[in-house]
């Protein structure tokens, strides 16, 4: 029997290209990157307050995180208050946090 070739590793400039592809392209509706999560909690946001768990229907499981990164980074003014909710399957969550969006930064 004859041994199939193995296929190399990329290179480094190989590695590289493709992080600049990756970089360039926008995120899917499904991504779990910071990024994509950081977008669709704003465009949340936008509409209406959200909670932890809200967002966390969304993807964004980090929310806590990203909120930071949106309030230290980007300059959004997120106001964060804590409250008890009931998910759908009727199990109650105290001190929940429910985000709202205050106001934007220029030119976002």
């Amino acid at each position: 029997m004859s041994n199939p070739k193995k296929k190399k590793a990329p290179t480094v400039g190989a590695e590289g290209a493709s992080k600049e592809k990756q970089a360039k392209r926008k995120y899917s509706a499904k991504s779990t990157a910071s990024e994509a999560q950081r977008e669709r909690i704003i465009e949340a946001l936008r509409q209406s307050p959200k909670t932890s768990y809200d967002l966390r229907r969304l993807g964004c499981y980090q929310s806590a995180a990203r909120v930071k990164e949106l309030r230290d980074k980007f300059g959004f003014d997120i106001n964060m208050e804590r409250v008890t909710l009931y998910d759908r399957d009727g199990y109650m969550h105290p001190r929940c946090a429910r985000y709202t969006l205050i106001s934007e930064p220029e030119g976002a």
